[in-house]
């Protein structure tokens, strides 16, 4: 044969005979890979499925495939050899005469429609209704794949085998909860947990047990993934952030719905993003059926959901949410034949997916009811403490099958692990957290914020506090502290008690008494969380020695209208003597300085959901924006020496961005009257104000201007806002490292500065600046470094002056 014909014959063979791969791609999402396209050959008999890349390997001889999706075009490809990239076209619908090809408008346009009459097809337009739901939380794993261990040679191979023969009886978790939920137009909504178990404790999680973590309503701009928020597919927001196409008909209830397609209109690498599926009733546009899943290979997550029709409304029936929840590891072996025909046998490590299954039914609907406006008072969100004492009956009750055996051993298995490894202890340090630094002792709580304190006045500051709690008396409550500081060798006290008079909305009447210091022209946010008052009282004050001693009685009421705002109104009156070397006026050095205030404090937090326990409200979901608002006026009553009036309020916002995180504060302030200067607004500087950067160094505040001392600056009135924005991490010794850049600005004013004598300070009256990068979290998850600048108008004469480097500590859970 001549070398030229051999040369060509060989260069055909190889082409016909090596593998091809194809990758398919969504022909209308289009830069979104295809998974599990069915390959077929010319007699179509299935070569297999493209992977999540859309990736398909053809075998060798295979020059013909069919390419088969359900929902889009089949494809025919011949195969020499060479790689290619296809899209597939999804199939063409017909609807109300118009062809819908790629283009999303009309689909779009449903969507749309679906939006515009959410509020007609909302079943809140019966006016009234009431229904049931049971919700089953599962956590499990398949052991289809995952051997025993023979002879297991450490620790390791044990625990495996432990967890592989508790997976042959059980599962690895099982929790439950029955629900009463109600619904009128005139009252509002009610929520009421009338059961609860979950396996592994015996207390119950009543700081849980309300939480709705898979969205209900899709209403809302936003829908929960699990805690997680994505943009909902049929919200104005959702037009914007989707693409759509309408993928086929189906009949639901005698109903024929549009199925409309979601995609994200791009993807961005890093966000957590969704696709999938809305079914609309073609006649109302009201929703009847969603699914969706999560955009990542990695971290797999389903959500579906049913709706029923009820009195020509489309009512929830049903919820099932699947999520990738971790791995278990396994050892294995390995085969492998070497060059020499020998047999070798390694051990690798396998995994097995761990599922988290979360399944809520609603039930026995009921509309229209009539209802007494008692059974709406207090939050949204209640438990029936009585009925939780009887789960076991109420869950059987409300459940929509009787527990299989494997479940019914998940109790018992789980349940001993618990008891063996304390878990209700962890679950009462967990507590802490939540109720604000609060340990439960019997019938007494001991307040861990009170055990230590410091600050440049009084040093180190011991302390013990706590008071009575539900188990002593449900209606009245009795705390105490004492402490001693060690600089200033005094010991402070103080006691109060609560009489509540009003439980479904927190109302009580108070009763305190105190004799203590407190940081001079550094006014507490009023109403803010204890264990935040503790940070504040400790990080922003590590460098202060500017403090007045004091002894205050005061009595007042504290309510929460709504949701989410609370009141607190209060007489209080006060013996004040400043700690540091000061004169007012024409008074004496050591003058003690007499007032009596009344006083009102307002919180709004729209986005808090609250639930009462037996022992305090809890807050089950927050988020920003808050806001704070005091306003003190002073009486002419008990030989009162000034009467200022003084205002102040407090903005506290985070928003998130494609760029980022940002935490947003900003305070205001004003004092108009006579009053000694511990009672106007101090600049919350937090430096050493040394001369050389390593001596500066320190520890860097809570919301403090960390390149000012403490005292510099007093106002009678103030802005001051600070920005923290966090930006995208990147790796750093094998963690992820988020750059927080800081900036804080003040400005003030103050009438009468030679009222304020013996004391040197300033006013800031041309705007106070500073600017800050910190990485944070670096060590143990706390631990942190930040560097400072002051600049602007108050700059330093050299540049060690304006530059600070400190530590930082993050310890804000809440």
């Amino acid at each position: 044969m001549p070398k030229h014909l051999l040369f060509v014959f060989l260069l055909f063979s190889g082409i016909l005979w090596s593998q091809t791969k194809i990758i398919v791609m969504d022909g209308f999402m289009e830069d979104q890979p295809l998974q599990d396209v069915y390959v077929l050959n010319q007699d179509n008999q299935e070569l297999g499925k493209t992977n999540s890349k859309g990736l398909f390997v053809v075998p060798t001889g295979v020059n013909l495939v069919k390419l088969n999706y359900d929902g889009y075009e089949e494809k025919k490809l011949y195969v020499y050899g060479k790689d290619m990239v296809v899209q597939l076209k999804p199939i063409t619908i017909q609807l109300s005469s118009t062809e819908i090809t790629n283009d999303d408008s009309e689909a779009r346009n449903i969507i749309r429609k679906s939006i515009q009459n959410q509020k007609k097809n909302s079943i809140e337009n019966l006016k009234t209704y009431q229904y049931k739901s049971y919700s089953k939380f599962l956590v499990t794993a398949a052991t289809d794949s995952m051997p025993y261990i023979l002879f297991p040679k450490n620790e390791s191979d044990s625990s495996y085998n432990d967890v592989r023969r508790l997976l042959d009886k059980s599962h690895l978790m099982l929790g439950e909860r029955a629900m009463d939920h109600k619904f009128s137009n005139q009252f509002g909504a009610k929520n009421i947990v009338k059961a609860t178990r979950i396996s592994g404790t015996k207390i119950p999680l009543y700081e849980f047990v309300a939480m709705q973590p898979i969205s209900h309503s899709f209403s809302d701009d936003k829908i929960n993934f699990f805690f997680r928020q994505f943009v909902n597919p049929v919200s104005l927001a959702g037009l914007n952030e989707y693409r759509f196409r309408i993928s086929d008909y189906e009949e639901l209830e005698g109903k024929e719905m549009i199925i409309v397609s979601f995609f994200p209109q791009k993807r961005v690498q890093n966000k957590q993003q969704i696709k999938g599926k809305v079914w609309i009733d073609k006649e109302t546009f009201a929703l009847g059926k969603f699914y969706a899943e999560n955009l990542s290979d990695k971290n797999v997550a389903e959500l579906e959901m049913d709706w029923t029709l009820f009195d020509n409304y489309w009512f929830p029936q049903q919820q099932r949410y699947r999520m990738d929840g971790g791995e278990i590891s396994y050892p294995t072996s390995k085969d492998t034949i070497l060059a020499d025909g020998t047999l070798r046998i390694d051990t690798i490590q396998k995994k097995e997916k761990v599922w988290l299954h979360l399944t809520t039914s609603f039930k026995d609907i009921l509309s229209p009811v009539e209802f007494e406006r008692n059974e709406f008072k207090g939050y949204t969100n209640e438990i029936d403490i009585k009925s939780m004492d009887q789960s076991d009956e109420t869950l059987e009750a409300y459940r929509d099958s009787i527990l299989t055996e494997m479940e019914k051993n998940t109790y018992i298995a789980i349940d001993s692990i618990g008891e063996k490894y304390k878990m209700d202890r962890n679950i009462r340090l967990l507590r802490v957290l939540s109720s604000g630094g609060k340990l439960s002792l019997g019938n007494y709580d001991l307040d861990l914020t009170k055990l230590f304190h410091y600050n440049d006045y009084e040093g180190f500051r011991l302390g013990v506090g706590g008071g009575t709690n539900y188990k002593f008396n449900e209606n009245i409550y009795f705390n105490g502290y004492a402490a001693y500081g060690f600089k200033d060798k005094e010991f402070k006290f103080g006691g109060g008690i609560d009489w509540l008079v009003n439980k479904p909305y927190s109302g009580k009447i108070f009763a305190e008494y105190a004799k203590d210091v407190e940081a001079s022209g550094r006014n507490p946010i009023l109403l803010q969380n204890n264990y935040i008052q503790y940070l504040n009282d400790n990080f922003t004050n590590i460098y202060n020695d500017y403090f007045y001693k004091y002894q205050r009685a005061s009595f007042g009421y504290q309510q929460d209208f709504w949701q989410n705002f609370t009141f607190r109104i209060a007489g209080i009156y006060h013996e004040k003597k400043a700690g540091f070397t000061y004169q007012y006026q024409d008074n004496r050095l050591d003058e003690t300085y007499l007032s009596f205030d009344t006083q009102l404090a307002l919180r709004w937090a729209p986005k808090d959901q609250n639930v009462r326990t037996p022992y305090g409200k809890v807050t089950i979901s927050s988020g920003m924006p808050v806001f704070y608002l005091a306003l003190t006026q002073g009486v002419n009553l008990f030989n009162a020496d000034y009467t200022p009036t003084k205002l102040d309020f407090t903005y506290l916002d985070l928003y998130r961005t494609f760029f980022g995180q940002t935490n947003f504060q900003f305070r205001a302030g004003a004092s108009f009257g006579d009053t000694p200067i511990f009672n106007l607004y101090e600049g919350m500087g937090n430096s050493k104000g040394k001369d050389r950067i390593f001596k500066n160094f320190g520890v860097a505040g809570l919301n403090n201007f960390e390149t000012m001392e403490p005292g510099e600056f007093y106002s009678d009135r103030y802005l001051m806002f600070h920005v923290a924005h966090k930006f995208a991490g990147f790796r750093f010794l094998n963690q992820e490292v988020f750059p927080e850049f800081i900036y804080r600005g003040l400005i003030g004013d103050l009438e009468n500065t030679i009222d304020h004598q013996h004391i040197s300070f300033k006013t800031p009256k041309n705007y106070y600046q500073e600017a800050g990068l910190e990485l944070n979290q670096l060590i143990y998850g706390i631990l942190g470094v930040g560097a400072y600048y002051r600049f602007g108008s108050y700059s330093q004469d050299t540049f060690d002056q304006n530059f600070f480097v400190k530590a930082t500590l993050k310890l804000t859970f809440f």
